[in-house]
C-alpha cells in the first residue's frame, strides 16, 4: 500500500467491500453516490481514481468495474479473497472472443490459493481439456478456472493463451521453433494449436485452481 487514506477514502473503500459481500459484485457510480451523498459522479471518480492511486482497488473500465487488491497489507475479506470473473476460455477452437467482462467476484477461502497474487478468473466453454486435472478437479465445460497473470510456466502446465483475440486454455509446449497448446480431451476433433515461438503477449497467465459452477 502507497499512502495513508481519507475519512472518506476510508468509507468508499468499506462500501465496496460490504458490497462484495453482501452481492458479489461492486457497487455502480450511481450507489456510490447514493451512500457516500456527493452530488456528481465525478466526485465519487475522484476518490476512486486515488484509491486506485494508492493500491486499494482497480478498475476495468466495464459496468461494476471495481476490483478490491488483494494484499499482505490488506485484508479484503476475514478468511476470503475476492476473485474477479473476467469472462470466458475457449476449451476447444478460440471462437469465443477474450473481452474483459464483469461477471462477478468468486470468494475463495485464501487458504486455498496461499500468497498467490495478480489473480483473476474466467469460465471453460468446452470439452478440450476435459481429461485435465489440477488439484484433482477436472477442466470440464463451465466449470471456474483462477489464473494467476505472469506467473512462471514450464512445460506441460495449463495456461490461458490469447489466439486471434480469443482466450483459450491449453497445455502448454516449447518446441524447437514454435509454441505447442495442446489438449487432454476426450473429444478426438481438439487438436494441438502451433504458434510462432516470437509470438508477443501470447500466454495470458497459468492455471492454478478449478472450482465447480453450480450453475
Amino acid at each position: 500500500m502507497d499512502g495513508i487514506l481519507t475519512q472518506k477514502q476510508e468509507e468508499v473503500l468499506r462500501i465496496i467491500k460490504d458490497c462484495y459481500l453482501e452481492k458479489g459484485y461492486a457497487p455502480s457510480l450511481n450507489e456510490l453516490k447514493e451512500k457516500l451523498g456527493i452530488s456528481t459522479k465525478r466526485g465519487v471518480v475522484a476518490h476512486l481514481i486515488a484509491l486506485e492511486k494508492k493500491g486499494f482497488i482497480f478498475r476495468t473500465g466495464q459496468p461494476r468495474g471495481i476490483h478490491m487488491v488483494e494484499n499482505d497489507d490488506q485484508i479484503v475479506y476475514d478468511y476470503l479473497v475476492g476473485v474477479p470473473i473476467l469472462g470466458y476460455a475457449n476449451a476447444g477452437i478460440p471462437m469465443v472472443v477474450a473481452e474483459e467482462e464483469n461477471l462477478g467476484v468468486l470468494k475463495i477461502d485464501r487458504n486455498m490459493l496461499g500468497k498467490k497474487k495478480n489473480l483473476f478468473s474466467l469460465i471453460i466453454k468446452g470439452d478440450s481439456m476435459d481429461l485435465a486435472k489440477i488439484d484433482g478437479e477436472t477442466l470440464g465445460d463451465s466449470k471456474y478456472i483462477v489464473v494467476q497473470k505472469d506467473a512462471e510456466f514450464e512445460d506441460g502446465d495449463i495456461v490461458v493463451a490469447i489466439i486471434d483475440n480469443c482466450a483459450t486454455v491449453k497445455r502448454f509446449k516449447r518446441a524447437k521453433n514454435m509454441i505447442i497448446l495442446y489438449p487432454d480431451s476426450s473429444n478426438p476433433l481438439n487438436q494441438p494449436i502451433y504458434i510462432d515461438r516470437n509470438t508477443e503477449g501470447l500466454i495470458n497467465g497459468k492455471v492454478i485452481k478449478v472450482l465447480e459452477n453450480p450453475i
